[in-house]
């Protein structure tokens, strides 16, 4: 037998979603005052971030630059009856010299878990995670974009090698 929680009956798939869905809003939650936070804290030329992700998951993105090149960002997700929260590391690497102002590339890694639909049962999903992508922050408006492929391998289903998306962030205390 698999790891993961087995549902059996629309009434406990009823209330497992309620909980998928109360665990999102409290995480956004979370996210969204710790963001606050570090936006009094940040000491980086970048401001904390806080946007959208279109494409593989589809969900919120936060990201905190802690030194210029080097960042965290988390993702909350939901993608094919799949709802994960990833956490990464990036490094930035600056590209203005050969390109425009703002404009850069990155690497990272991390982990995300979640829950999943997958052969009639909802199971709990965990794994590691690649990122590379893109990124592009305007001079003139507190506006980041960028497009990344993430793929995930999840240790207890299938991975999710052909994640892309595109993010679009607000840049909090911007100067």
């Amino acid at each position: 037998m698999k790891a993961g929680i087995t549902t059996h009956g629309s009434g406990d798939k009823k209330w497992y979603q309620l909980q998928v869905y109360q665990r999102f809003i409290l995480f956004t939650l979370i996210l969204t005052g710790c963001m606050y936070d570090l936006k009094a804290q940040s000491t980086a030329s970048k401001g904390p971030q806080v946007g959208i992700r279109l494409g593989l998951p589809l969900g919120a993105t936060a990201r905190y630059f802690f030194t210029d090149a080097d960042a965290v960002e988390g993702i909350a997700g939901i993608y094919n009856e799949t709802f994960t929260v990833t956490g990464l590391y990036e490094r930035h690497f600056d590209l203005s010299a050969l390109t425009v102002q703002g404009f850069a590339w990155y690497v990272g890694g991390g982990a995300h878990m979640g829950i999943r639909k997958y052969e009639g049962s909802t199971k709990f999903i965990a794994g590691v995670d690649g990122i590379l992508g893109l990124d592009y922050s305007f001079a003139a408006i507190p506006l980041n974009l960028g497009l990344d492929w993430k793929p995930a391998v999840h240790f207890s289903t299938p991975s999710d090698l052909a994640s892309f998306a595109v993010s679009a962030r607000y840049i909090l205390n911007r100067k």
